[in-house]
């Protein structure tokens, strides 16, 4: 049989977003946090799912009194599941470190970075992400490898347009094979007037743009617009306007 390019470009788009997110079973019950848990050191939770309790009803930014986890400066977590019905998932106030931790349902982020550090995310994934998956706030590089991202708009984002933007950059992120399926959206956006940077490699999957150049602002002087430059994208794929297939 043969097919339209029409045809297959539909049939791409089915497979994409069929594609599910592979969560380790969870271990023993959801656990329902009243508050945000504050983590310092490392803990490994044994693939243990948490939640906050309370529906997602807006996708904007509620901020860290709304976080399942708060990770100190320092802080690691591995081998969690953030279940739905947490408005924001995991903050880190510094650098921290994530391995194998999993977003079931994102609300507004999955991971929101809001102190100077450098960050390391490994392995783990999020789905349904309406906009992000990482907010960048502050100065520091991200390496995000091993990722999975299904059904979201963006895996990573500088921040378009906090308070004192420019202050709290540059921002840089390494994305290393990194799968994405059924993306609405630039796989990363940064803010090159601010000296951000990308650099992606051995990633694949569906997106609109691998990434994306943004004027950042400061919080009150409007919308951070899309640039058409892309000298601050790096990577193996050429101008990094399409990943190959999974």
């Amino acid at each position: 049989m043969k097919f339209t390019q029409i045809q297959l470009a539909a049939l791409v788009a089915s497979v994409a977003s069929a594609q599910t997110l592979p969560i380790p079973n969870r271990v023993g019950n959801i656990n329902v946090l009243p508050a945000p848990s504050s983590i310092s050191g490392s803990r490994n939770f044994g693939n243990a799912e948490y939640s906050r309790g309370r529906k997602c009803n807006s996708d904007q930014d509620t901020g860290s009194a709304n976080a399942v986890f708060i990770l100190e400066n320092g802080a690691s977590i591995s081998n969690v599941i953030i279940g739905a019905d947490s408005l924001e998932g995991v903050h880190c106030k510094g650098s921290c470190t994530l391995t194998n931790v999993w977003f079931r349902d994102v609300c507004e982020d999955a991971i929101s970075l809001i102190g100077n550090g450098n960050v390391l995310i490994v392995g783990g994934g999020a789905q349904e992400a309406k906009d992000k998956v990482i907010q960048h706030n502050a100065v520091g590089t991200v390496t995000i490898r091993g990722f999975t991202v299904v059904n979201s708009g963006k895996l990573y984002r500088s921040c378009g347009d906090c308070t004192n933007n420019q202050a709290k950059s540059p921002r840089n992120v390494i994305v290393e094979n990194v799968r994405a399926f059924g993306m609405t959206s630039d796989l990363v956006g940064i803010n090159s007037n601010f000296g951000d940077t990308a650099t992606i490699s051995g990633s694949c999957g569906t997106t609109k743009k691998v990434c994306s150049e943004y004027k950042g602002v400061n919080k009150g002087q409007g919308n951070s617009p899309k640039l058409t430059t892309n000298a601050n994208c790096r990577g193996a794929q050429g101008k990094l306007n399409s990943l190959p297939a999974c």
